[in-house]
């Protein structure tokens, strides 16, 4: 009898989540997501020194390189993926980034990826959403981008036509179940580790990241399937006191510490990106807008980015502070 028990209460604890059910949850703690149009977001250019790459090119290097993993892709700098900001407000922000990873015709509206990420800027409560076109990727097919499904509603609605009187797809054949996001390699939560947005020099070249550099934060908040996955990932920020690098955001102790640290203050390499990107004041895209000389980046950064590496390497260092995201809010820790 005990052996049954513990048997059903092992089923009952590796349930995998259904897409309706993880996003009737984000609905009601986070905000429900509309139905949207990737072709009505801002196109993410695609330079080579410069000049714009044709949307049938994908060159193995450019200026500003998309720095999220793709192994499928042909290059880190493919054109015509688009970025929108569906909501953006005091209480909720939901921002979606349409990916392709093989080149098309100009205007194409046909994606290799969609990912979105809702957060509640209350709770600090976050979502995580993922669509993959099946493989091997073509230019000939992938996901229809004109009309997005919903992924996350409180109720099964149906979902809404397109104000072109498009019909979408079930949400479960465009997204991926939670368990997939959940355990996709790195974790979304790995490299959003400072908080929901992650800036780079690649979105950055459009207007549409929402922010929320020191707002409360709970990646694995909600969802089953998140909270096992991720159950040894504990995400917390590292500062100095007076450093001018956490003056303006978190340093997460994870990927921001290990990469992106170094990748945006010219220690480290861009996946894909080309000669122009390695020179100052480019290779140095912190802080935004770099309008430096390479001895004031020096003189206002240097000792603040030599500290921030020592504590990434030992948060309980001497001088190191622990800034935990909690629902206690941003408070300094150990």
């Amino acid at each position: 009898m005990k052996r049954a028990l513990l048997l059903l209460l092992l089923a009952g604890a590796a349930h995998a989540e259904t897409l309706f059910e993880y996003g009737r949850q984000c609905a009601e703690q986070v905000t429900e997501i509309p139905a949207f149009n990737c072709m009505a977001g801002q196109e993410i250019p695609i330079t080579v020194d410069g000049k714009p790459v044709p949307a049938d090119a994908a060159p193995p290097r450019c200026d500003k390189p998309s720095l999220l993993p793709q192994p499928d892709a042909v290059s880190q700098c493919v054109p015509g993926s688009r970025a929108l900001v569906l909501r953006d407000d005091p209480t909720a922000q939901i921002s979606a980034i349409c990916r392709k990873q093989v080149a098309r015709p100009a205007g194409s509206a046909l994606f290799d990826e969609i990912n979105v990420i809702s957060h509640n800027l209350k709770n600090g409560k976050t979502c995580w959403f993922t669509a993959k076109a099946p493989a091997p990727l073509a230019k000939d097919r992938g996901i229809d981008g004109r009309w997005v499904p919903s992924p996350s509603t409180a109720t099964r609605k149906p979902q809404p036509v397109s104000p072109d009187g498009l019909k979408p797809l079930p949400a479960d054949q465009v997204w991926q179940t939670p368990q997939q996001v959940a355990n996709s390699k790195p974790a979304c939560m790995h490299c959003h580790d400072s908080g929901p947005f992650m800036y780079s020099p690649y979105i950055a070249q459009t207007q549409q990241l929402p922010g929320d550099p020191f707002g409360l934060y709970e990646p694995k908040a909600i969802g089953e399937d998140f909270k096992r996955a991720w159950a040894t990932l504990h995400a917390f920020g590292i500062t100095t006191r007076g450093n001018s690098c956490t003056a303006c955001h978190r340093m997460g102790n994870m990927n921001s510490c290990n990469v992106a640290m170094q990748q945006s203050t010219g220690r480290g390499v861009q996946e894909g990106g080309n000669e122009w990107s390695k020179r100052f004041p480019q290779s140095h895209w912190m802080s935004p807008g770099n309008l430096h000389s390479r001895a004031q980046w020096d003189e206002q950064f240097s000792e603040s980015l030599k500290k921030l590496a020592a504590c990434c390497a030992d948060p309980k260092g001497a001088g190191c502070r622990v800034v935990e995201y909690g629902p206690k809010g941003a408070q300094p820790g150990r």
